[in-house]
This record gives C-alpha cells, structure tokens and sequence, in this order.
C-alpha cells in the first residue's frame, strides 16, 4: 500500500505534519509513506524512519500553472497510490489532488473543492494543529481515539545534518569553552511577526555581558532584516545567517542551550530538536493553534490587546501604526527570562 501525505506548505507547517506520518507507518507498517512537500523543506524529512520518501512539488518553478499540475499528477499517478492526505486547503492542491487516481483521498471539510475527497474531516480550530493534522487518520483507522493517537504520534521530527552538527558542536566548545549557547532567530517572512531588531540585538549585547554566547540565523531571503539587527550588535557573536543550508540551521538550533524566536519556522524546529524556546507571538495568537507543540517553551506577547490577532500570517505593516503588540515587549523582562532558564544569576556579571 503507497500513502501520499501532501503538505507543500510552509516549512513550520510540514514540520508539524509529521506526527500524522509517524502514526500513519505505526498503524500501517506495511505501508510505503510519501511526504510531499516544497523544495525548501525537502532536507529536513529525509532520513526521517518513518518517511520512505519525500516528494518535492515545486508550485513556483518546474510544478507551476496548470500545465506543471498536469504533469506533477501524471508523476504521482505513474507511482499509484492507493491513499492520499492532502493537508493543503488551497483550490490549486484540491485540483491536482482531483487529477489523481486514488481510491481514497481524505482532506478537510474547510478546503477548496471539498468535493475531490471521498473522507473529510471539520477542521477543529480549538486544537493544535499536529491534532487538526492527526485527526484525518480517523477515516482510516478503526476505534480511532485522539488521545491515544497523540501518546503514538508524538512530537513533530526533522532531519539534521550530522557531519555539520559534530563540527558545529566541536567549534563551539572550543571557541565558547563550555559557555551556554544562545541561538536568536530574529526574523521572519512577515514583517510584523518578527520582535524588533534593535530589541533582539540588546540581547545579543548584554547576554555577552553575563558570559553568554548568541548564535544567530537569518535565511538569505531575509538579509535587509538582518542587516539592520546586525547594525546595532556591539559585541561578538556567531555569525550563521544567509549562509546555511536548511539542514545546517536544523543543527544550529540543535545545538543550542535555548532559542528565541518569532512565531515561525525555527520555533518549530526546537520543539523537533527539544530545545527550550523563549518565542513572541505578536499578530497572531496561541489560539490559531501553531503554538509550541511542547512544555518546554514560554510564549512572550502583549495580552489584551485590542487589535490583537490582525492577520493569521501577519502583514508587512502594522495596520493600526503603532506595532504595540511587539513594541510593548520589554526587552529586559525578556533578558531576565533568558538568563533564568539558563540558570544565570541575573545581577552577576562575568
């Protein structure tokens, strides 16, 4: 039996598909799994024990317009699957999900031509979304009962890249001798998710002060964003971003003591990797269920709020101009926080 999971979505949301693959091989282990996901996403669910291979559909490039869902059909029809899960909600995934020759296809009530799946299931906005994601393996398995599904599903999991990680490791012990690691992940693909540079950059200053040594990560997409944090750090740090590979920030965050973050795709990379994360949640909120699939993790946000959540993504700019709901952060509550979950006496200075 060949199952295709079909999520090209953002990266954080194929991270958090995977729990549902990890149930799905548990359950049926006869079964070949197929996660189909972006090209950007693809390293960080290979080697995954209960993935038996990634598919890469690329909407923007080779896969793009109607005539590269022709083909991208025709491809996964060759493989002939038996079942297919589509996560993705778009009218141009319940399309190509149409264009295939499965028995069973199972998605969502809320999706886009909802009529293309033989099983849907309401897409439960009071859940997280690993559970939203679990809860589409109900039309497949028998005595289907969430709470055991999750003990069986578990936390979200992705790839890292080993050999990276072992130098990465072996240089930071030698160069930081033993000091905890901070790793700051400053930006993000929307503009008003992402805490202030300049606030992000007195961290990286005073935890230097306390013997604390930042790591930061930036994709190269978002070098402007970096720039402009990196202006306003006054002390050394490790300089990863717009120069790693998406497996080699894997196992940057792996490394870490602790990651601070936005609410964004390495906020789910430390709940893979364990970590404990510090994130802020600015215009959206907890409750649209991407919050840290975790105990291990602390959300910083302005409560309260009247304007509070304004997009599900968040936009480019605040539409009431005055960003409260990430300005109103005080960053040295922030610093106090950092150095209490690493165990640092707060008004000693190394």
């Amino acid at each position: 039996m060949k199952i295709l999971v079909f999520n090209p979505s953002f990266i954080g949301d194929s991270i958090l598909t995977t729990p549902l693959l990890k149930y799905l091989k548990h359950k049926i282990p006869e079964s070949k799994v197929y996660f189909c996901v972006r090209p950007e996403s693809a390293p960080l669910f290979r080697n995954l024990d209960f993935i038996d291979e990634v598919v890469v559909y690329d909407k923007r490039k080779e896969d793009k317009g109607l005539i590269g869902i022709v083909k991208f059909a025709k491809k996964m029809n060759d493989i002939g699957f038996d079942i297919v899960i589509s996560i993705h909600k778009s009218f141009r995934s319940s399309l190509l999900i149409k264009m295939l020759k499965a028995n069973i296809k199972v998605g969502f009530n809320e999706a886009s031509l909802p009529f293309v799946y033989t099983h849907k299931v309401h897409r439960d906005m009071s859940l997280h979304e690993v559970e939203r994601n679990l809860m589409l393996g109900s039309k497949l398995i028998d005595d289907f009962n969430l709470e055991e599904v999750k003990s069986i599903a578990g936390k979200p999991e992705i790839s890292s890249d080993d050999t990276f990680f072992c130098k990465l490791r072996k240089y930071l012990n030698i160069v930081a001798n033993g000091k905890k690691i901070v790793v700051l992940a400053p930006t993000s693909n929307w503009k008003t998710k992402m805490w202030p540079a300049e606030k992000y950059a007195f961290l990286v200053n005073k935890l230097y002060e306390k013997g604390v040594y930042s790591l930061v990560l930036a994709a190269k997409s978002e070098e402007d964003d970096f720039l402009r944090f990196k202006k306003n750090v006054k002390v050394p740090f490790f300089n990863f971003a717009l120069k790693t590979s998406i497996a080699e920030l894997s196992s940057a965050i792996k490394s870490s003591d602790l990651l601070v973050c936005n609410d964004s795709a390495p906020l789910h990379m430390g709940v893979a990797h364990k970590r404990k994360i510090l994130c802020f949640f600015g215009p959206t909120v907890p409750a649209f269920g991407f919050y840290p699939y975790t105990d291990d993790a602390e959300i910083i946000e302005v409560k309260n709020l009247y304007c509070r959540p304004c997009h599900i993504h968040g936009k480019n700019r605040c539409p009431e101009k005055h960003f409260k709901c990430m300005n109103d952060i005080d960053e040295n509550v922030v610093l106090g926080k950092i150095l209490a979950k690493l165990g640092i006496n707060e008004t000693t200075n190394c």
